[in-house]
């Protein structure tokens, strides 16, 4: 199977046994969540408990189709059931390859997810909810952390996946800006 994210030494896939985190600093909170797999229905699980509409950002970090780099925002506000659609549609691109970070946020600000290229989710929001969510789900605190050295893998499988997304929304695009490249 192929993965995003390898531990450098011995190139096996780096994942997480469904843990979370909780991250507090002034003025906001938010939650690191380490799925062992599926990251994309947990998200859209989250976001079914929301009202929406929702919106897409797609960070493409370094393109194997000589796209340019930058962050790519959906240029309508989605639905959940266009949301489910299109996360599915892409759901193993965007969970084994590591060329991108995925954003979903609603567009009302009742929450937003960044799943990163480390195969973390950062959820900001109603992080009680979340919880038990998480809880429902099996997840239970724990600590996570990137080993280091670490890889990050650009399948060349998934050239067609890349070229897929691109072609989903005639995007908005922006640069990248300081923090979106690792």
């Amino acid at each position: 199977m192929l993965f995003k994210l390898g531990n450098l030494d011995n190139q096996v896939e780096v994942y997480w046994d469904n843990l979370y985190q909780i991250e507090t600093y002034p003025g906001f909170s938010r939650l690191l969540i380490g799925c062992k797999s599926k990251e994309i229905p947990l998200i859209l699980q989250f976001c079914k408990e929301m009202e929406g509409p929702f919106a897409v950002l797609h960070v493409l970090l370094m393109s194997r189709l000589g796209k340019e780099p930058g962050r790519y925002q959906s240029p309508y506000p989605m639905s959940y059931e266009e949301l489910e659609l299109f996360l599915y549609e892409h759901q193993e691109y965007f969970e084994q390859d590591g060329r991108h970070h995925l954003w979903v946020l609603s567009v009302s600000g009742e929450g937003q997810f960044i799943f990163d290229n480390h195969n973390y989710i950062y959820a900001y929001g109603n992080t009680e909810s979340y919880l038990t969510t998480l809880a429902n789900s099996g997840f239970t605190e724990g600590d996570i952390r990137i080993p280091d050295p670490h890889c990050h893998n650009y399948h060349s499988e998934y050239d067609d996946k890349e070229q897929a997304v691109h072609n989903a929304f005639d995007w908005l695009y922006s640069p990248l800006q300081e923090g979106d490249d690792p």
